[in-house]
């Protein structure tokens, strides 16, 4: 379970536009109990992932043949299940949106968080400098992924960034949170350097009523997808996992499958996930 289930159990989650009730489930990982009519190479008994936006918390799931990425042998569920969403939104920020050449220096804000630990992960595998935002009690863990790691609360945190790339600054900000932190990320960009914003938790974890923060939220995302630029070539942009798979469904599908890849081959190390089980309660009559 990544961030997007929590905020859609909270009724916090913008873009979900059904009503009640509600069975939540962002992404999925299980095996192919049934195959309908269609052209596919999959077969039952096949272990699939698939990102479902809603109904993962569901034993059994119908979903068409064509958004299904099978899961190589050798790669279990736990690792399988941090590609749909979270991985994958920091690989194709990385490949798709931003692509550098090694070396270049990147930040990553939020880089102790779900998709922020694949990032600096995936980040680090392509040969990037790679400088992560996070709380003073996850500095050891954004620094055992191979990340430079700073305190987001500092008061100096400008210039603890700009200081980590030798004042030349990064050629890429990755920012999920808005709300006074996209200030800071646009500040640290090299001249050229882009902004790139996928979230925009400030509002939603902000005391606004949901409506007023959905409303601050999509006027965030509008105003950084329409490209802001200044006078040294730096720019923003706005990516969003779902609605670049709906425009290029080939792309995010051969991305997924590469991920997977990489997880079975051990060049991509997941997190140790930890598990929940669930139990069946007995019902009370009264």
């Amino acid at each position: 379970m990544g961030y997007t289930d929590t905020i859609v159990r909270r009724g916090r989650y913008i873009d979900y536009k059904g009503g009640l009730p509600l069975t939540p489930g962002y992404d999925v990982v299980g095996i192919v109990d049934r195959i309908g009519p269609g052209e596919t190479d999959l077969r039952m008994g096949d272990r699939v992932a698939d990102m479902s936006v809603a109904g993962a918390y569901s034993h059994y799931m119908i979903r068409p043949l064509e958004t299904l990425i099978q899961v190589p042998d050798g790669v279990g569920p736990k690792a399988a299940i941090e590609v749909p969403l979270m991985a994958m939104t920091g690989w194709q920020m990385l490949k798709r949106t931003a692509p550098l050449p090694p070396g270049s220096a990147v930040l990553v804000v939020g880089a102790s968080g779900a998709v922020g630990r694949p990032m600096v992960r995936l980040a680090r595998h392509l040969g990037l400098a790679v400088i992560g935002t996070c709380s003073a009690g996850n500095i050891p863990l954004v620094e055992r992924l191979g990340a430079i790691a700073i305190d987001h609360a500092r008061e100096d945190l400008l210039e603890a960034i700009r200081a980590a790339t030798d004042g030349h600054g990064v050629a890429a900000a990755f920012d999920a949170i808005g709300v006074g932190i996209w200030e800071t990320s646009w500040a640290a960009l090299a001249a050229g350097g882009r902004l790139i914003g996928y979230g925009f938790q400030g509002y939603l974890e902000s005391d606004l009523p949901t409506e007023e923060a959905r409303i601050m939220g999509l006027f965030h995302r509008t105003w950084n997808a329409e490209g802001q630029s200044d006078s040294t070539g730096r720019s923003t942009t706005f990516y969003d996992i779902r609605e670049r798979r709906g425009t290029h469904p080939g792309e995010y599908r051969d991305d997924a499958t590469e991920l997977l890849d990489m997880i079975a081959s051990g060049a991509l190390l997941p997190d140790e996930a930890r598990v929940l089980h669930w139990q069946r309660r007995p019902r009370r009559i009264v």
